[in-house]
Order: C-alpha cells, then structure tokens, then sequence
C-alpha cells in the first residue's frame, strides 16, 4: 500500500502545474476522532469491539483551479498525526497472564497522503465556501508494549511493533474568509475506511520463535471525524 502513497503525491505534482490559473497552499490543524467498530479489537479490549482514538493532525494542503470561474479544481495534502489518548485500556494476554499496553498499540504516530476533487461556491467577495472528496492514505507507526508487563514474571519482555495502512474516501468542508491573498478557513474533515491493513509482530526473549507474526486485511468499520482551523495564501 505504500505505492498508494507515492502514486497519490505523483498525481498531484503532475496535474496542479498544469491547470491552474489561481492556486492556494496552507496549513490546517485540529482534533481527529477515530470512530472503529470490528470484532478484531476484541483481543486487546478485553472484549469490546467498538473504540474511538483521538489524535491530532497537522497537514499542508492546497487546491488550483481549472476553469475560468475558478470554481472546480484537484486538491492535494500531507499531514502528520500523533494518537493521544483512546476511550479503551489495551491489554495483551501472555501465558494466561494480561499484560497492560502503556499506550494504544494500535494507533500512533501517522502519515497521511490524499488527492480530491474540489469545488469552491463564492458566497460573498471576502467569504467562500470550499468543498472536496477523494481518496486518503495514511500509514500508522503503532506503538509497542510496555518495558516491564509482568509483575510476577520479571524475567519477561514482550517487545511488540504495530503498524496500519488505511485506504479512506474522504469528504471536507470549509469556510474561508479572505484577507488580500490571504484566508482564515474553518471547517470539518470527514472520512471513511475502505482497506484496513494491520501488521502485528509481537515476541519475547523467553521464546525462540515470535508469539506473534500476524499480516491481515481488518473487518469492521472505521469512521474519522475532524474539526480543524487553517490560514492559505492564495496566488
């Protein structure tokens, strides 16, 4: 999935030079709420299957236009996301022993590549509306399992690497209010997974062979929600 990422940011740098008659870049952040529901968590939930995570992200994105109204147009971005926090305590069970995560294992810190479509509805001379939907990657740097798991085992380390690629389709709005060439935006990022990929590798030194070597397509449903804030300049 990684060639979804490098495909993405191709596309981009070949289309945007060669339409535009007007293009803007900027910066956005705010709040991502991860919204998971799949029987894959189950394991590490202590049965629960539905988790939201949150994060926060920080993108440079930016838009050009190819039509003389300056209306439609390709969109690109690039963020950076870090997890925070997660409505659940994730344990691992080791030889009937439940063995505490210090973080989520399964979210961490994440890139994100998309390309959408964009349209932009002018409502006043200093107020426009920016609309988009696409296609997102983002690949996950899971975090690892604590130093120490066991109490009564101190003997034993469970080292533990995590990591996720997700394909989402991709909606957003936002409100932009000119300032000359530049704009104060707000608005909302909306995503859906289509592709979840999870790769788990888990082992200890107590054991010659990893208790766990996992690579498999993840079933349920992923929804990410995120309000954020952003300043463009337009040119």
């Amino acid at each position: 999935m990684k060639k979804i990422l490098f495909s993405l940011t191709l596309l981009a740098v070949l289309i945007c030079p060669g339409f535009a008659s007007e293009s803007w870049i900027g910066i956005t952040t705010g709040p991502a709420f991860e919204l998971s529901n799949s029987d894959d968590l189950k394991a590490f939930t202590d049965g629960k299957s539905f988790v939201t995570d949150y994060s926060w992200d920080v993108n440079v994105e930016g838009a050009c236009y190819f039509n003389e109204a300056e209306t439609m147009g390709i969109g690109v971005r690039l963020g950076i996301g870090v997890n925070y926090g997660s409505s659940e305590d994730f344990s691992y069970t080791l030889m009937g022993f439940s063995v505490p995560f210090d973080e989520n294992p399964i979210a961490g810190t994440r890139i994100a590549s998309a390309v959408t479509f964009q349209y932009r509805l002018g409502l006043t001379d200093a107020l426009d509306l920016r609309l988009g939907a696409g296609l997102q990657y983002t690949h996950v740097f899971g975090n690892g399992a604590p130093e120490n798991p066991l109490a009564e085992m101190p003997d034993v380390r469970l080292a533990s690497e995590f990591s996720t690629d997700i394909l989402e389709v991709i909606t957003s709005a936002d409100a932009a209010y000119s300032l000359g060439d530049f704009q104060i935006f707000a608005g909302f990022d909306l995503g859906v997974s289509v592709l979840n990929r999870q790769v788990i590798k888990a082992s200890t030194p107590l054991l010659p062979d990893p208790l766990m070597n996992e690579d498999k397509f993840i079933e349920g449903f992923q929804m990410s929600i995120t309000p954020r804030i952003g300043v463009s300049y337009a040119f």
